[in-house]
């Protein structure tokens, strides 16, 4: 075997066998069969989610849009603050979305 071949683990039957036999190509490819042989890696198919919140107790996130629990001061897709934003020059609530405050014109930062 080549220097090439011992680093690549070579590709012809994945267990040592260079000959025609079974596990020579085909078989070689996974510990017990080929692609979706039921191993560990599909246990999550078949299970469903969490049935989604209702509207009324959820928070819908100004961000991403995803539907946060009643209460929840971030969201947990993307860590924006859920609670109000208010100007840092004279403390107004501002409006969703808002670049610059209503009542003073100040930018909003951050």
């Amino acid at each position: 075997m080549g220097w090439l071949e011992r680093i690549l683990g070579g590709h012809h039957g994945g267990r040592g066998s260079h000959e025609g036999g079974r596990d020579a190509h085909g078989g070689g490819h996974g510990y017990g069969g080929g692609h979706g042989s039921g191993g560990h890696h599909d246990q999550a198919w078949g299970r469903t989610a969490a049935p989604p919140q209702r509207a009324t107790d959820a928070v819908t996130c100004p961000k991403c849009m995803t539907a946060n629990a009643q209460g929840a001061r971030f969201c947990s897709q993307c860590a924006t603050s859920l609670g109000p934003v208010v100007c840092g020059k004279c403390n107004v609530a501002l409006a969703t979305g808002a670049r610059f405050c209503s009542q003073c014109g100040s930018p909003v930062t951050g």
